[in-house]
């Protein structure tokens, strides 16, 4: 009898520890801070979009919402960890226009289909700029002497498969013309050299040119938009003109794969109402941000559609705008490649200097499958890491486990060589880098 009293009260113990359990796990989300990951780097328009919507989803959600940036790789390293984070909620991506135009560089395995596509926030068209002492008064007088000179008038851009780029492509496309398109590290240093007479036009947002206008340095011509854009409401947009050009960058929110529906609605319903209170609203009006709020599967079909356009841009462009089909994936054959190299100038030194050999293992099965690991391993932590550290570990791992030498000299060899993939990659061949 006491046996089963004792059996009763045990039962009861746990039935109350497995209510009390659930009521913890069943608490209302969110119930801890929320990340949003930036891929831009700090200062720029991005970075004050997402921290002002942040400060304004705070209020809503009724928990701390913090922005982390993870800027690197022509965005490719924020929008990769944001595509990985886990599908819980709690970590929200800003995504923007790279995410629909890397994966038809080459450059990035992380496409618009690796997320949960929850609002877009704002949308800025491209300008299209000239000196305000040019002879071009329209976009029809700038077309026009483009087909009379073709691929003389220079159009500067942010970088060479950007989104200011494209737009330019886009633009010679529909007046069937050419420019002669320049490169630079950014809008900025693209409109400075408009400015000092480098190049004759760029396309980059309203807002990177607006002070240079009201001081009367600049002109807009158009801008690439179906509407016309506020701060600049006297200028035609493109189909006004006869060009059915709409291109620009944009921005929205997006979650992992997998959050679950309640939680992905409760997030899309905060963040909503965080996108209109009036302090955020007269925040990005200030900053000439145009905002342009767009849910759910509306957002995803805007998406599809721009990676589409944008992979045809790239087609037209042809494959001298990545150097060829280099890509950061070619890194682990390159790097094995190396780590043999290396191997063999540790050798030639030791028999140079004269010392013994000894310490090398003969040649085995096991050799390559070390590689074969540590090229696995590789992978693996590249997104993680960055490729720099990645790549320096795997230099070190690999001619560790091929030859016994000192440990300054093979830590030496891996961070000069190390560095000098990165510089090769990144620098010459322009691949975005994780």
């Amino acid at each position: 009898m006491v046996i089963c009293h004792w059996w009763v009260w045990v039962c009861l113990v746990l039935a109350v520890a497995s209510v009390c359990g659930c009521q913890r796990r069943e608490q209302p989300f969110p119930a801890r801070a929320i990340t949003i990951i930036c891929p831009p780097a700090p200062g720029g328009l991005s970075d004050t979009l997402t921290r002002a919507l942040a400060a304004a989803a705070q209020e809503e959600f009724g928990v701390p919402v913090v922005v982390e940036n993870k800027p690197g790789g022509a965005n490719a390293v924020g929008l990769n960890y944001g595509a990985h984070a886990d599908p819980d909620g709690y970590t929200v991506t800003y995504v923007v226009a790279e995410l629909a135009i890397l994966p038809h560089l080459g450059l990035s395995p992380i496409s618009p289909d690796d997320f949960d596509l929850l609002a877009r926030t704002n949308y800025n068209p491209a300008a299209v700029t000239v000196r305000a002492d040019s002879g071009w008064r329209s976009l029809h007088d700038l077309l026009r002497d483009a087909k009379v000179r073709p691929e003389t008038i220079r159009a500067g851009n942010s970088g060479t498969g950007s989104i200011w780029h494209l737009a330019a492509v886009a633009l010679q496309e529909a007046g069937g013309v050419k420019f002669k398109h320049v490169p630079f590290g950014g809008a900025a240093p693209a409109v400075q050299a408009l400015l000092g007479g480098h190049v004759d036009v760029v396309c980059v947002s309203p807002t990177e040119v607006q002070s240079q206008v009201q001081a009367g340095r600049l002109r807009v011509l158009a801008v690439l938009s179906k509407q016309r854009d506020p701060l600049f409401p006297e200028v035609p947009a493109a189909p006004e003109l006869g060009y059915e050009i709409d291109i620009g960058a944009w921005g929205g929110l997006a979650l992992p794969k997998g959050v679950p529906p309640e939680r992905r609605q409760r997030l899309l319903e905060g963040f909503r109402r965080a996108f209109e209170t009036p302090q955020f609203r007269q925040m990005m009006q200030q900053r000439g941000v145009r905002l342009a709020w767009l849910e759910g599967e509306a957002f995803r079909q805007f998406v599809q559609e721009q990676s589409g356009h944008n992979q045809r841009l790239v087609a037209s462009i042809g494959v001298h705008l990545t150097r060829g089909d280099v890509g950061h994936r070619y890194f682990p054959v390159l790097l094995a490649g190396l780590a043999v190299l290396l191997t063999g100038g540790l050798l030639v030194t030791r028999r140079v200097r004269g010392e013994a050999t000894s310490t090398l293992s003969p040649p085995c099965l096991r050799r390559p499958l070390r590689i074969a690991l540590l090229l696995l391993l590789f992978l693996l932590v590249l997104p993680w890491v960055g490729f720099l550290p990645a790549s320096i570990l795997f230099l070190l791992a690999g001619s560790f486990s091929i030859a016994a030498t000192k440990s300054w000299t093979v830590f030496l060899y891996a961070v000069v060589a190390g560095t000098g993939v990165w510089w090769l990659f990144a620098r010459v061949l322009g691949v975005a880098l994780p």
